[in-house]
């Protein structure tokens, strides 16, 4: 016999055998949800690591879609391995927004202040190094980065900062972070770095281009003055070798002269000792021909033959 409260008892076991089939159901659909969600997408510019509970499973998954253990089994990372990423030392862009932070006032070597600001690219050589060892790899960059032109800024004078290291700076800067990411096993390869601003402070800048401005004139009066020494040394050099060869070939004459001088002389006075009267004569007649060079001299011997005894000179 029926209770009164039977139709009652009977509903609340309808529901419960409606719920039967509604839990079955529902794990059903959740499951299938959860193996679902353990297929994941690699992009074309990213590699895959695949960590089973928190230890490296796959490394380098390549691009593609790949199947793994639903979590908390396995765990996926997608770094873009080969994309390339920028950083900016010194300053930040937000938007169309430019804004200079402390960090780019570095100390020169010779005691002077520089805003400094750089941008420099970097990409991802090993995905587990760079996921694992470093917590922050962005910022570790930018610290290393700002080490490193610190460094060199520290070791160079105002002037070749401003002018002539700034090439320097950029290429050691690069070598320089990238010893530092390595020693940290980061798994960052840096691309390549450009300078931005290199500038002394606002209240000062006015002065540093009065300084650099004379610098230039300065170059600008060497090279002239290099100009005008390449001008005139080989000029003097040519004068200078011409003085030379005449002095030279004057001095060969002198000699020569004076040694055939000296050479007649001698021939002179051999033939004088042997001849003394003749050579006297003979003697005195040519150096009268040389004071009378303009006479007409008429020389009268006398019959026995010695020296003349009268001389008689007509002009000419």
């Amino acid at each position: 016999m029926m209770t009164s409260d039977s139709p009652e008892r009977e509903a609340f076991f309808r529901r419960w055998w409606r719920l039967g089939y509604v839990v079955p159901l529902v794990v059903g659909l959740v499951l299938i949800g959860w193996l679902v969600s353990s297929f994941y997408t690699v992009g074309t510019d990213e590699l895959g690591v695949v960590t089973r509970f928190g230890h490296i499973h796959r490394r380098g998954v390549e691009p593609g879609l790949h199947y793994a253990l639903p979590w908390p089994i396995d765990r996926v990372y997608t770094p873009r391995a080969t994309g390339v990423e920028r950083i900016e030392v010194g300053f930040t862009i937000r938007g169309q927004k430019f804004f200079q932070r402390r960090q780019s006032d570095m100390l020169t070597g010779d005691e002077n202040i520089l805003k400094i600001m750089m941008v420099v690219q970097y990409k991802i050589r090993d995905p587990v190094a760079y996921l694992f060892n470093a917590e922050e790899p962005h910022w570790l960059v930018e610290r290393a980065v700002e080490s490193s032109i610190d460094r060199l800024v520290a070791s160079l004078r105002v002037d070749d900062v401003l002018t002539s290291a700034k090439g320097e700076i950029q290429i050691k800067t690069v070598e320089l972070a990238q010893e530092l990411l390595d020693t940290y096993e980061s798994g960052i390869v840096l691309w390549k770095g450009d300078l931005q601003v290199v500038d002394p402070p606002i209240p000062v800048m006015e002065a540093f281009k009065e300084v650099a401005s004379a610098k230039k004139d300065s170059e600008r009066k060497i090279d002239e003055a290099h100009e005008y020494q390449s001008r005139i040394l080989p000029k003097a050099r040519g004068e200078a070798q011409r003085l030379l060869s005449e002095a030279h070939a004057f001095h060969a004459d002198r000699v020569s002269r004076a040694q055939g001088d000296a050479d007649r002389f001698l021939s002179v006075l051999t033939e004088y000792r042997h001849a003394k009267g003749i050579t006297r004569a003979r003697l005195y007649v040519e150096f009268m021909e040389r004071v009378f060079s303009k006479m007409h001299v008429v020389i009268l011997d006398q019959a026995d033959g010695e020296s003349a005894s009268r001389i008689t000179i007509v002009d000419r």
